[in-house]
């Protein structure tokens, strides 16, 4: 196995292990601010006037993005099969979905779907995952097989924090922080989207101011805060957090969270 086959291993048995720790500060970032349940409607509206009935929702976490979905939809009856790499997380989505009809969640690897569905569907999302997968290219690849044709790709992806002119943020106010959003550069992603064959994308950006809390609520999720402090025990990295939250609230205001998405149509 080469360099970068070792650092793909390595990179998902962190992901795993970060978001298994992060399951209770996942959801309580959730209720506290609803981000993920946002872009997961905010998705659905772009990919109008598209009326899915078959759904892989692929990164599922604790299950907001497949509640999300099922509840935008419910007239329709959609069946919607999320997939998930980490077994506590599924723990919460089985919970939190447990009495809707037609969902069904299986845990996997999303650089391998192929291995665990069959199925063909009319759209696949990734809310908040894309970025954490090292070999997003050939989750991609697979995701475009299992689609049908018509069928449609929604991918929300996490940019940075930026200032108010569009700069990052965090590489603007610390140039030393070496803040690892996740394994997948935008453009990277979007070549990649655009060598998909019989395909069209979309690109769209998302920015929205947030507060100092709404900050360190998310920064200080497990999964976000071994990005900026890496190799420190959990509750060694969360007054880290806080202390960098409030520098950073004191030389740039305001703060703009920034997501893109990206709408992949199959013709």
């Amino acid at each position: 196995m080469g360099v970068a086959g070792e650092f793909d291993l390595r990179f998902k048995a962190a992901v795993e292990k970060n978001f298994d720790q992060s399951a209770d500060a996942y959801d309580l970032f959730e209720e506290r601010h609803h981000l993920f349940e946002t872009l997961t409607r905010r998705q659905l509206e772009l990919i109008e006037p598209s009326r899915p009935e078959r759904i892989l929702d692929v990164g599922c976490g604790t299950g907001i993005s497949t509640l999300a979905l099922h509840q935008a939809m419910a007239r329709r009856s959609p069946n919607i099969y999320a997939i998930d790499i980490s077994e506590r997380m599924l723990l919460r989505a089985r919970e939190r979905c447990k009495d809707l009809p037609g969902v069904y969640f299986f845990r996997g690897d999303a650089e391998n779907l192929s291995a665990c569905f069959n199925e063909s569907f009319d759209a696949i999302f990734y809310t908040a995952s894309i970025f954490l997968l090292p070999g997003f290219a050939e989750s991609l690849r697979q995701s475009c097989n299992l689609l049908v044709p018509g069928g449609v790709l929604s991918i929300s992806y996490y940019a940075a924090p930026f200032a108010e002119r569009g700069n990052d943020a965090i590489r603007t106010t610390f140039p030393e922080q070496k803040y690892q959003y996740g394994a997948v550069p935008i453009g990277d992603l979007v070549s990649c989207l655009e060598l998909l064959p019989g395909t069209r994308t979309t690109r769209i950006e998302y920015r929205f101011e947030v507060s100092r809390e709404f900050l360190f609520d998310f920064l200080s999720i497990p999964a976000q805060s071994a990005g900026l402090f890496p190799k420190i025990p959990y509750l060694e990295r969360i007054p880290k957090v806080r202390d960098f939250c409030d520098l950073l609230s004191r030389r740039v205001n305001p703060v703009f969270m920034g997501w893109e998405f990206l709408i992949a149509r199959k013709r």
